[in-house]
């Protein structure tokens, strides 16, 4: 079930006249047809006779409020508070599937039950990590992972071509190892509200990091959100000292889509440095993640080199330096403390965290020439 907009080719009937011929109210129907049926993706189909009594009664005061040219005023009026009501409904829809997923670790079969009365892209996506990871046993997985998979992609996010060849770069999804399905998850949530739960990471470890980490040039760096409630390791006073010491570094950053790279790569090294440590030390996969230590590797030794005192005044650049160690010391002390790390693996860490945070905060604040100067 869908909200088709109008037929705005041949607009037949007055409704259709006095909207289509009105530039507002057309994009207002577009956008409310897609609205609804983002509502519709979000709702179990045990639901959906529910909305589909609603629109229709809406589309029955519709067809009397915009009937004449005249009336484009309260047509208007009436369109706004139809898409108010669909986005506050969409909200809703969207926090009760994300808290479906989010009790995927306690109750995975209770879960998929619930996911299998969806049909939009978010739910069949969960639907196909938790068959193809083995958390869920269904019959003919290869087959049932395809069928959903083509579902996703020639049905439910048709609208996105960009998104479509993104995800089909990633071939047939049954067969792909444990970072090419995440990423296959991760595409699907970027179209909507949904966070990248907390136990993704703590389960899949380095194949979540990279699979939920920036694409670097790419246009979906920002989503999905990743999980909030881990306590960020960046938060312990000798960090917070640290970045303020880095705050003189100003320049006019990198271009939008890679400012979103590096922001998006830095709140994956923050949750990875606060809720993984030791994945810290294992070494990157994917192309994206090499990239990203790459670059890291460029601020770093930008942070330890650093001579144009234009840019980052002497003094505030040395104190910075001065006051890393005490970061490194007190990150290594809590990593064996709540992650039991052994000592040399803790300090070991520590400095690889220390490299993440001096690299975001370079790499975003420090003009990227500036650095390859260095």
């Amino acid at each position: 079930m869908h909200a088709q907009g109008l037929d705005c080719r041949k607009p037949s009937s007055a409704v259709a006249r006095t909207v289509c011929g009105n530039a507002d109210l057309r994009a207002r129907d577009e956008q409310l047809a897609e609205a609804f049926g983002t509502l519709v993706a979000y709702t179990p189909r045990t639901d959906h006779d529910a909305l589909k009594r609603t629109q229709s009664a809406w589309l029955a005061e519709r067809d009397r409020t915009c009937d004449d040219k005249a009336k484009a005023k309260a047509c208007t009026a009436l369109y706004e508070k139809r898409s108010e009501d669909v986005a506050t409904q969409s909200q809703a829809a969207q926090k009760r599937l994300a808290s479906v997923a989010a009790g995927i670790p306690k109750d995975p079969k209770a879960a998929a039950g619930t996911l299998q009365r969806y049909d939009g892209a978010a739910a069949k996506a969960w639907l196909v990590y938790l068959y193809h990871t083995g958390t869920v046993a269904v019959p003919d997985k290869d087959a049932e992972i395809g069928r959903l998979t083509r579902e996703i992609l020639e049905r439910d996010l048709t609208n996105d071509r960009e998104l479509l060849e993104e995800m089909r770069t990633i071939g047939d999804v049954a067969k792909a190892d444990t970072t090419g399905v995440l990423l296959f998850l991760r595409h699907a949530l970027s179209t909507t509200e949904l966070d990248a739960p907390c136990f993704l990471f703590t389960k899949h470890g380095l194949s979540a990091f990279e699979a939920f980490g920036p694409f670097w040039g790419g246009s979906r760096d920002d989503t999905p959100e990743l999980c909030h409630d881990v306590p960020s390791i960046y938060d312990l006073p000798e960090w917070k000292k640290l970045a303020a010491l880095m705050e003189p570094t100003t320049g006019p950053g990198p271009e939008f889509t890679i400012r979103s790279a590096y922001d998006r790569q830095f709140a994956i090294d923050t949750l990875q440095a606060s809720m993984a440590p030791g994945t810290l030390l294992e070494a990157p996969r994917s192309p994206e993640a090499k990239k990203a230590a790459e670059a890291r590797d460029k601020a770093v030794a930008a942070f330890r080199g650093w001579k144009d005192h234009q840019v980052w005044p002497e003094a505030q650049q040395k104190a910075a330096a001065a006051a890393l160690p005490s970061a490194i010391a007190a990150t290594s002390k809590l990593y064996q403390e709540n992650f039991k790390l052994p000592t040399k693996t803790a300090e070991q860490a520590a400095r690889a965290a220390a490299d993440r945070f001096i690299a975001g905060r370079m790499a975003v604040l420090v003009p990227e020439d500036v650095m390859d100067d260095e």
